[in-house]
């Protein structure tokens, strides 16, 4: 078997120039792909290892040496591109990958590494042959489409990037796309993120397995135990566990769609008093009920925690204008807080009219665009996480039973990355009503002017160091 580690130095280049040293754990995953001795193969490291760089180091000098297709698949055509962003950077490092490699009629070397935009890349050989690499996403609104995109492609070698959040039926697409080659090669990469397909083939006897944990990182020099520990104080245990472990979610911690519970009995059993001073400025949160068996919800909510002022089941969503009004005149709240969506709207374009409480009624729309577009997929998801950090980090609930709806709050990270509550139609699909209590309170962390006090201030760096690892 060639040296590869000596062939990486050889021909790439790190970022600053130099040649381009392999760790033990790289260095091995490079021998996989170059070498295919095991047609499949489940790679799960931490994150930021260096894995993506690695994998296309590999593919780079494989379709330059032979005549082999290569696909790499992910969740989105921006991750797909992540890879081949590596390849692109990497053809021009030296004359034997570049002089093999087609530039195509008005493009330049500097050109292409700049734009670094090619969905598929052709490498022609002495005697004609072609290797090609090229990428595809599984990304699409609907499942058919998808289903017909993948079907439309095949290729005797493929890797699947963060295959953890594509889902199994795209899964499935992915594997018929071998179909045609009796010799082929799949290489399944990601984080220990959901327990799906890829969980799966980790646990598959006919799967090679490469895990490489944070130890290993710290072992290769790739991390310092400062960073460890930093990552363990700022970072919920169990996103820990998930990207520095390399430990797949407890089986009752998550469901077959890859959701996870946002707060446990014993995050809402540290939250409970049975009274509270509350301090700060104060704000109403209504949550209104659209009928049925829903309940109309009032919540008093503070920067130090937060109780039920009102729960009924009220068909009549104009006499809650009042009810809203008198509490409001009661507690001398700085703010009311009311749902804006479909039917419901009512409450909150009566409270406008009336000139004594119009300038302080906000609404809220759980299904807008969030603050914070990177992280979350809409309002609810930004606020819910909010709402979980905050109760992690202090904040107080006074004891009511109807609180336990918070229990039944799952989220879980998307294919693009982004964080989304399970919604209410996918809960009542399992028997689950509306939490109404559950989303009045949310409903008190849509703005980010509702994390200014000290108690919940550990909000903003848990999200920078969740983003962190994500991203």
């Amino acid at each position: 078997m060639i040296d590869v580690k000596k062939l990486c130095e050889n021909l790439y280049k790190d970022e600053v120039g130099n040649p381009f040293i392999l760790t033990d754990g790289q260095k091995e995953i490079f021998e996989l792909v170059l070498s295919k001795k095991n047609n499949r193969i489940n790679c799960l490291t931490y994150t930021q290892y260096g894995k993506s760089l690695t994998i296309g180091l590999a593919v780079l000098t494989a379709v330059a040496t032979f005549p082999e297709r290569w696909a790499i698949v992910a969740p989105t055509n921006k991750k797909a591109k992540i890879i081949m962003g590596y390849i692109i950077d990497h053809i021009f490092d030296n004359e034997y990958t570049a002089g093999k490699f087609e530039i195509g009629k008005g493009e330049s070397r500097d050109k292409i590494r700049r734009e670094r935009s090619k969905d598929r890349l052709n490498f022609k050989h002495s005697d004609g042959t072609l290797g090609e690499v090229f990428i595809i996403s599984s990304e699409g609104k609907r499942t058919k489409d998808v289903m017909d995109a993948l079907m439309g492609f095949g290729a005797q070698n493929i890797i699947i990037d963060e295959s953890s959040l594509i889902e199994d039926l795209q899964y499935s697409g992915i594997m018929r796309m071998l179909g045609g080659y009796k010799d082929n090669f799949l290489l399944e990469i990601g984080n220990a993120m959901r327990r799906n397909h890829f969980y799966k083939s980790s646990r598959d006897d006919y799967y090679y397995k490469i895990k490489i944990d944070w130890r290993q990182g710290l072992k290769e020099g790739r991390l310092t135990q400062e960073f460890i520990d930093e990552m363990k104080r700022t970072m919920r245990p169990d996103i820990f566990k998930m990207f520095y472990e390399c430990e797949f979610p407890a089986p009752d911690s998550i469901d077959n769609s890859g959701y996870s519970f946002l707060l446990t009995e014993n995050d809402l059993d540290r939250a409970y008093v049975d009274d509270i001073q509350l301090v700060g400025e104060k704000k109403l949160c209504v949550d209104v009920a659209a009928g049925g068996d829903n309940y109309s919800t009032i919540i008093l909510k503070a920067q130090n925690g937060a109780k039920i002022l009102y729960r009924e089941q009220n068909p009549d969503t104009m006499s809650l204008v009042g009810i809203v009004i008198r509490l409001a005149g009661n507690e001398g709240i700085s703010e009311i807080d009311v749902d804006t969506i479909g039917v419901v709207k009512g409450v909150y374009d009566r409270l406008k009219e009336i000139d004594t409480w119009s300038d302080i009624v906000v609404g809220v729309n759980n299904g807008e665009k969030p603050e914070n577009e990177e992280d979350f997929i809409n309002v609810r998801a930004q606020s819910y996480w909010r709402l979980g950090e905050s109760i992690k980090a202090g904040y107080k609930l006074v004891r009511n039973q109807a609180w336990e709806e918070l229990l039944v709050i799952k989220w879980k990270i998307q294919s693009d990355k982004k964080i989304k509550i399970k919604s209410k139609d996918e809960m009542l699909k399992e028997g689950i009503l509306s939490p109404d209590v559950a989303d009045a309170l949310a409903m008190g962390f849509a703005k980010i002017d509702n994390l200014r006090t000290q108690k919940v201030s550990s909000y903003t760096p848990k999200l920078r160091e969740f983003k962190k690892v994500v991203y």
